[in-house]
């Protein structure tokens, strides 16, 4: 009887034991906060990491108590992970989708709304993966066109660098490159355009551009354009056309005499036009002898 009395009293400190560390794993796992904007794996590294910290030990246990004890470890986190899986569930934390293109390149691309968007040369385009179920919002980097799809409920909003550009259904140009004044341009319908703590609506035909700071609207009357991937150019100086140029195709004029920059050039080039044949037109056109750089 005095031997069962005491296996029964070390049963017991053994189950108090267990207890106690399968508690402790338990609340470090399920009280565990994360930052809403890390990613799973960084999540999982974090936790691992501040349960280590409490110096669990259980090597030197007989194997079927290792065994439970383990389990019961692997289900508080299972349940501290899940947790994590359901907070960045419920902040809709995703990865935006994004597009790009390279020199010279362009490309059409159809959002989940139905929305086309012709993406210029030298562009990046984002938007979130819940576009259309929850937001209509992108963020344009460079240059595009966009045919947006109705829907009154809700708004299709283009972010750029410089401007803030907001509609429900129209055709209309976004320009944000370097070294360009950034604008938008109205082909049909009514946007409404937000730069430098200003605001502007313009209907078709309309163009707005940012200038030293401030938001201006007029007629569509740029001297550089881009429209549904066509080049064109009216009474615009060279000096223009080769920032146009380098922005599209990395490569811009330069010219014998420095006089020349200031000369004017009018026209247009269809979509897929090379720097080079744009070139030579330019030359051909002014008596110029330019080349690409």
């Amino acid at each position: 009887m005095r031997q069962e009395g005491f296996w029964d009293k070390m049963n017991e400190q053994k189950k108090n034991r267990i207890t106690e560390e399968f508690k402790d794993v338990w609340e470090t796992a399920g009280g565990y906060t994360y930052p809403e904007a890390a990613h799973n794996s960084e999540q999982w590294e974090a936790l691992q990491a501040k349960i280590s910290s409490r110096n669990l030990r259980v090597t030197h246990r007989p194997l079927l108590t290792r065994k439970w004890f383990l389990a019961a470890a692997t289900v508080a986190l299972v349940a501290g992970f899940a947790a994590v899986i359901y907070s960045n569930f419920a902040g809709r934390h995703v990865e935006p989708l994004v597009a790009t293109t390279g020199t010279g390149e362009v490309k059409i691309l159809t959002l989940p709304d139905g929305s086309e968007v012709t993406l210029n040369s030298n562009s990046r385009l984002a938007y979130d993966a819940e576009f259309s179920n929850h937001n209509r919002h992108i963020v344009l980097s460079g240059q595009a066109y966009f045919e947006v799809k109705k829907n009154e409920l809700l708004p299709f909003v283009v972010q750029s660098t410089h401007m803030n550009v907001t509609v429900i259904g129209t055709g209309f140009n976004v320009t944000d490159y370097k070294y360009e004044d950034p604008a938008v341009e109205v082909s049909h319908g009514r946007v409404q355009v937000d730069a430098e703590g200003q605001r502007t609506t313009l209907t078709k035909n309309m163009m707005a551009r940012v200038r030293n700071g401030k938001l201006f609207s007029n007629t569509a009357d740029a001297a550089c354009r881009w429209q549904e991937g066509k080049l064109i150019f009216k009474g615009a100086q060279l000096n223009e056309i080769s920032v146009v140029m380098k922005n599209r195709f990395g490569k811009g004029l330069v010219w014998q005499n420095a006089a020349d920059k200031n000369r004017v050039f009018t026209g247009s080039f269809e979509p897929g036009t090379s720097p080079q044949f744009i070139l030579n037109t330019l030359n051909t056109a002014l008596g110029l002898k330019m080349t690409l750089k």
